[in-house]
């Protein structure tokens, strides 16, 4: 009895069929590889920004930030960590917020009547206080005003603990101008 010999004969079917099925392979490795980099929070901001809702620009302080509107998870808000936030809960009324270890580094040497610009707009602070976090209502910072206002805040005091977090909040009050 002779030899038996395989002989594969693909038909020009089967052959569209493998390249198909590679082309889907090759694509699907690269969407794992290039879709689930690492990005940095910088890079995540800064595309971000484009959509943000404005700019703050304090020039007595060389401030001059992209907001971006932050969201609400639970009791806190989740603030940038190399630019300003943004939260509405009312159309005239907007919470600013940032690290006092970041893009408010300098904000403590704001003055009153000092202009403010915020998405375009000119606002001039009208009223700059320091208090304990326990004392601060939220619900009182957010309410609705009879002038288009913004609020500024950041942390002050001293630090608690290793938490990244302060025993104060500075809040500056600004009006439209």
């Amino acid at each position: 009895m002779g030899r038996l010999k395989a002989r594969y004969n693909f038909s020009r079917k089967h052959l569209i069929y493998f390249w198909i099925f590679a082309v889907y392979l090759i694509a699907g490795a690269a969407f794992l590889y290039f879709g689930l980099q690492p990005v940095s929070s910088e890079e995540v901001y800064a595309r971000e920004s484009a959509v943000s809702d404005g700019r703050l620009i304090i020039s007595g302080i060389d401030l001059d930030t992209p907001t971006v509107a932050v969201k609400l998870n639970g009791n806190d808000l989740e603030v940038p960590d190399q630019i300003a936030g943004s939260y509405s809960a009312h159309a005239n009324k907007t919470l600013l917020l940032g690290h006092s270890s970041t893009v408010f580094k300098n904000l403590k040497e704001i003055d009153l009547a000092q202009l403010i610009t915020y998405d375009g707009k000119p606002y001039i602070v009208t009223a700059i206080e320091e208090k304990a976090k326990e004392d601060i209502s939220m619900k009182k910072v957010l309410q609705a005003e009879d002038i288009d206002t913004i609020v500024l805040m950041t942390c002050s005091g001293e630090e608690i603990g290793n938490t990244n977090d302060y025993t104060h909040r500075l809040i500056i009050t600004a009006e439209a101008a």
